[in-house]
């Protein structure tokens, strides 16, 4: 399938923008920039140059469209609908805008002219010099169907005139796509006309007079695709189309956002879509910097800035300036100042306690929230599988290391502590393998090995322990296979963890705290915890949070291994 697509508008001069050039992707151009710098002009102009009413390749006979939206709308835009025209200021030879285009019908590079036209009281803006038009009629519009979705979409419904009408086809459609952006389950839908032509989807127990706008404005979207899916299925020549969409972000939170460009990101390749967009949002203009940097010829971010006189266009521009630029003020030289601060959820204390040892000191912890919650694996497996946006992408989950690896690796925010074992047994296990003379023993409080053993004596005297050394997972195994109704094992371990003198040990200096020593003679499984760990608080920042890649060097730091450290034991 050949496609239509919009290359390049060059605008000499039209209100503010003056020598101005401007690029699309392939795909999804997002325009953004201070109020007064013409983003919706833009959407303007490209909507001008096309109409969709007839085919000039074809015989006169043939030519005349008469496609409609699902809504039963045109697939062109009005210059009444995009543009108010100044009699005061807006004359003729006040717009000059060169066009450069691919067009799918005649399958060659065209080129074109925006002039504004004065025909008996009505001024309006035309295409002149048609590269692909026949002599003596040169000024007509390029066929391409496109639709223009304007901040009339946001008109309020309760002011709106209109009725129900059937959903004759595509219902199930666009309930599935509505749930996918909004992140409902919606079980019906019901479609508007007057006003404004919509539709919602919803449950059994609302209607169409109860939706809030953003539900509105999600129904309006998703009918746009659906009437591209509809063209695409009915025309045989279909070449693409093109979607304009101002303030794209508006009525939608920051996840339905990035939902919107995801799904917009399937379509295109599908139904030869172009699309641009306005936005303001920091979460949609990073989100398509970062796919610019990764496909240029597909996506584009335009920022119109008027910071150094006239209106400048910056060609995929990042947050961190365009955010610099919108509130006239310089970059921060240390671009780890707007991370945001990540929660990180424990099954208990003990856990925390060991998080805080193996990644003390790195630069990332300012921005982690530790949240002493105590729900069990089980608890957060079942929030995640949810979709509980909390626990699914904007956090992290620390889970004790004798998880089972092969459920939980499916759930990219749970990251395992270091280890084999919960960490109340891991530092009991390191704690008892240690020999009586062992440095850590020497502390102000004389909690010696045999304090150990003596707050210890149940757990000792219910997995049999009798020998100098252990290996407490193989003896867990062992007693759990034999378990009675006796008292639980992890419960003989929480009391051990939670014993006062115990507790006061752990408050001891560095020298004498238990998970110094643990950590400081098991380097490498904490530095790879520390490493897993990272690698998913930069995921989670990135798309929990849509932070820019660029900002997030903060968060690595190369730990140097001590050339005293003790071998690890096994």
């Amino acid at each position: 399938m050949t496609k239509t697509v919009l290359k390049k508008l060059n605008i000499k001069k039209f209100r503010a923008l003056n020598n101005v050039e401007i690029e699309f992707g392939t795909d999804i151009t997002l325009i953004c920039g201070k109020n007064g710098t013409s983003k919706s002009s833009i959407l303007g102009i490209a909507a001008q140059i096309f109409s969709f009413g007839r085919d000039y390749t074809k015989n006169p006979r043939d030519q005349t469209l008469k496609y409609r939206t699902i809504t039963g709308v045109q697939f062109k835009s009005k210059y009444s609908e995009h543009f108010r025209i100044s009699d005061k200021f807006d004359l003729p030879g006040s717009i000059e805008v060169y066009i450069e285009l691919f067009d799918g019908y005649t399958g060659e590079a065209a080129t074109a002219e925006l002039a504004l036209s004065k025909r008996i009281k009505e001024t309006r803006p035309v295409v002149r010099n048609n590269s692909t038009a026949a002599e003596g009629n040169a000024s007509r519009n390029f066929t391409h169907p496109v639709l223009y979705l304007s901040l009339k979409r946001l008109y309020p419904i309760t002011d709106r005139d209109y009725k129900v009408c059937d959903f004759e086809h595509h219902k199930d459609e666009f309930i599935a796509l509505t749930n996918e952006l909004l992140n409902r389950t919606a079980s019906t839908a019901t479609r508007t006309t007057g006003t404004i032509h919509s539709g919602v989807a919803h449950g059994n127990n609302y209607d169409q007079d109860s939706v809030s706008a953003g539900e509105d404005n999600a129904g309006q979207l998703i009918l746009t695709l659906l009437s591209f899916r509809q063209l695409k299925k009915d025309y045989p020549d279909y070449k693409g189309g093109l979607l304009l969409i101002d303030e794209a972000d508006a009525a939608l939170f920051p996840a339905a956002q990035i939902k919107l460009i995801e799904i917009l990101q399937r379509e295109c390749p599908k139904l030869n879509l172009q699309v641009i967009i306005t936005s303001h949002s920091p979460t949609l203009i990073e989100y398509i910097y970062e796919k610019s940097q990764q496909f240029q010829k597909r996506y584009k971010t335009l920022y119109l800035s008027d910071t150094y006189g006239s209106i400048q266009v910056m060609d995929n521009k990042s947050w961190p300036k365009i955010n610099a630029d919108l509130h006239t003020k310089t970059i921060a030289a240390d671009t780890d100042l707007s991370l945001p601060r990540i929660n990180v959820y424990f099954e208990d204390k003990e856990a925390i306690d060991l998080f805080k040892k193996v990644m003390s000191y790195h630069p990332a912890n300012k921005f982690l929230k530790l949240l002493d919650i105590s729900l069990g694996c089980t608890n957060y497996i079942q929030l995640i599988k949810k979709r509980v946006i909390e626990f699914s992408i904007k956090s992290i989950i620390c889970l004790d290391a004798d998880v089972d690896k092969t459920e939980i690796e499916k759930y990219p925010s749970i990251v395992c502590l270091p280890g084999k074992l919960p960490p109340d047994q891991l530092i009991f296990e390191y704690l008892y393998n240690l020999s009586a003379t062992h440095p850590i023993w020497e502390n102000s409080l004389q909690f010696t090995r045999p304090v150990l053993t003596s707050i210890t004596s149940e757990v000792i005297q219910t997995l049999g322990i009798s020998d100098d050394k252990i290996k407490l997972k193989e003896l867990v195994l062992k007693y759990q296979q034999n378990e009675t109704k006796g008292k639980k094992l992890r419960d003989l371990f929480k009391s051990f963890y939670k014993n006062d003198e115990f507790q006061a040990l752990l408050k001891l200096k560095v020298t004498h705290n238990p998970w110094h020593w643990w950590q400081k003679d098991h380097l490498s499984q904490s530095e790879d915890f520390v490493s897993r760990f990272i690698e998913q608080l930069k995921k989670t920042m990135q798309h929990g949070y849509y932070v820019d890649k660029s900002k997030l060097h903060i968060l690595t730091k190369k730990k140097v291994r001590s050339t005293a450290a003790k071998p690890e034991e096994m």
